[in-house]
């Protein structure tokens, strides 16, 4: 693999683990108000999705949004600037940790509601489709999200219409608490795509090579 990518790939990954650590102390110390989901150990996904995406692509994710703005392109001084409810801030200070926003690189943003951003992004990905670009929208989720109704309307939408919509959940095993073993009949999540006739995979969340690779098919497909 070209050494330029790899030492990118690095960066990247060491660049929101810095910055989720510094948002922690200073969250800590009582500076940031709210909510604060932090990526830490969840980086490689971030990073390596991201790493195959084209300009004209869009990207969607929930409430736990810092890394994929970053890794999206996103500055840091604006994210922090957010955090700390600045009218410098990638959402002028107004958004808050869960709701980064970066228009420019076409980052339209974390949602606060579980599962609600994914008609959404079903939505952004059928402008792709008319607009006959090649784009496709990439939409991030927990996997306590994939319980909720929209989730399932989006997915239905999706397959019935064909859009170019990549869904990637980031299994981390717990929703608010709940671990996935009591809250799923299954073990691996991937085969709820397999009711609205979508291709599915599954890979090492920590794997960054993995998941870029994977990322890749699927964009491939959906374009």
């Amino acid at each position: 693999m070209d050494q330029e990518l790899l030492a990118d790939l690095y960066r990247n990954m060491l660049r929101i683990r810095r910055f989720e650590e510094e948002a922690a102390r200073l969250y800590t110390e009582r500076k940031i108000g709210g909510f604060l989901h932090l990526y830490i150990g969840q980086e490689a996904v971030a990073v390596g999705a991201m790493s195959v995406l084209e300009a004209q692509d869009y990207v969607v994710t929930a409430y736990r949004c810092h890394w994929h703005y970053l890794a999206r392109g996103g500055n840091c001084r604006a994210g922090f600037s957010e955090l700390l409810g600045k009218e410098t801030g990638c959402s002028k200070g107004r958004g808050g940790s869960m709701h980064f926003y970066n228009v420019e690189h076409n980052f339209m943003g974390g949602w606060g509601i579980v599962g609600a951003h994914v008609p959404l992004a079903a939505g952004l990905a059928f402008a792709q489709k008319y607009q006959n670009k090649g784009g496709v929208t990439l939409c991030f989720l927990g996997d306590g999200a994939i319980n909720i109704g929209p989730f399932h309307e989006g997915l239905s939408l999706a397959s019935l219409w064909e859009l170019p919509l990549v869904i990637v959940i980031e299994n981390n095993y717990f929703a608010m608490g709940t671990p996935v073993n009591k809250s799923f009949p299954i073990e691996d999540l991937s085969v709820r795509a397999l009711g609205y006739a979508i291709a599915r995979d599954t890979v090492d969340g920590h794997d960054v090579f993995a998941v870029r690779s994977a990322i890749y098919q699927a964009a491939k497909r959906a374009r």
